[in-house]
């Protein structure tokens, strides 16, 4: 019986756990629709808004330029432009926050349901899989922006990098000047970052 309890102990926690989504379903019920509830197809937003970040990402190539000299000007050339490139990219930028707001918060639901055994241990992979390449894309799109923060991104991973022994020379060293950098490396980040959602993409149709 001890055994058994001890089995049951996660579940119950995940079932109270769910109690709390249930409750945020009933309180937004009294406002909206059903089809109108954002908790109840967080899924289906995240793949929408998936599709957004892809879309405009591919437009954005119009005015970005993928070099370590001409990216940040490039970037601010879009902010100067509201109705046009800026449009785009704050699209891009939101729709891509919500990709991950609603794919961990449906995720999470998926967890406290307890949908992740049995027959829907493929899809719980598959979800699992996509946030972590979803994470390293948004990652890769901070490296492309190319101002401070970007910058202070790529010396944090750079240092992360030199604790490995893979590198003869300290990474971090090459990131202290633009000058210093390897353009070569910059464009490798850009290729990732387009060549990765393609990835997710698969990953994703395997999911649904």
């Amino acid at each position: 019986t001890g055994e058994h309890g001890r089995t049951d102990k996660p579940a119950g926690l995940l079932r109270r756990l769910e109690l709390g989504f249930l409750l945020l379903d009933r309180i937004i019920g009294r406002y909206v629709p059903e089809p109108l509830n954002p908790l109840l197809h967080t899924g289906a937003i995240a793949v929408s808004s998936f599709l957004v970040a892809a879309v405009t990402g591919i437009v954005l190539l119009l005015w970005y330029q993928p070099s370590v000299h001409q990216a940040y000007a490039s970037v601010d050339a879009m902010t100067r432009a509201p109705l046009t490139a800026g449009l785009v990219r704050s699209l891009h930028r939101y729709s891509s926050d919500a990709v991950m707001f609603f794919g961990l918060v449906h995720a999470v639901r998926m967890l406290f349901e307890r949908r992740f055994g049995g027959a829907r241990w493929l899809a719980w992979v598959t979800g699992v899989l996509m946030m972590a390449i979803l994470w390293f894309t948004g990652w890769t799109g901070y490296w492309l922006v190319w101002d401070l923060r970007a910058q202070w991104l790529a010396i944090g991973t750079a240092r992360v990098i030199d604790v490995l022994p893979i590198l003869a020379e300290p990474l971090g060293r090459s990131f202290l000047t633009d000058e210093e950098i390897n353009s070569l490396l910059f464009f490798v980040v850009f290729f990732f970052h387009m060549l990765i959602p393609l990835a997710m993409g698969v990953v994703m149709w395997v999911h649904i």
